[in-house]
């Protein structure tokens, strides 16, 4: 199955199943400047430079472990200052997401044990559990 970024170009990409294309699809929805670029990246903010790559994505919990694994950089590294518009934009992208409020302090705690793709095993744990913080602590 192919997919067309929806008002986002004409760059293809080859999704193998349609719980990926349906993840896709949701991230174009809450990610309202998101895209596929050629390289199989999927870029969140272009502008922010916020993207990973779907190459090995082989189940819904990778899809949200690199979401949030990802996300977590930019607002609990200090790459952005934490009350700037840059760091409300992905905090609120990861609340719509996960359906759940996240605190300063638990984003914090996110991007210091599974943060920018470390620690997949435990990301995929954490994801598993309806994120259980006992699991990260």
């Amino acid at each position: 199955m192919q997919t067309k970024n929806k008002d986002r170009g004409n760059t293809m990409i080859e999704v193998q199943s349609s719980w990926l294309q349906e993840q896709i699809e949701k991230v174009y929805d809450i990610f309202d400047t998101s895209f596929i670029y050629k390289e199989n990246e999927l870029i969140l903010h272009k502008k922010w430079n916020i993207y990973f790559r779907l190459d090995d994505i082989v189940n819904i919990y990778d899809f949200s472990y690199k979401l949030l694994s990802y996300c977590s950089f930019y607002c609990a590294s200090n790459h952005f200052k934490r009350s700037s518009k840059e760091c409300k934009y992905i905090w609120n992208r990861l609340n719509r997401w996960f359906k759940k409020d996240f605190t300063y302090d638990e984003l914090q705690l996110i991007y210091t044990k599974i943060g920018s793709g470390a620690n997949r095993s435990l990301g995929n744990k954490f994801i598993k559990s309806n994120l259980d913080f006992n699991i990260l602590n």
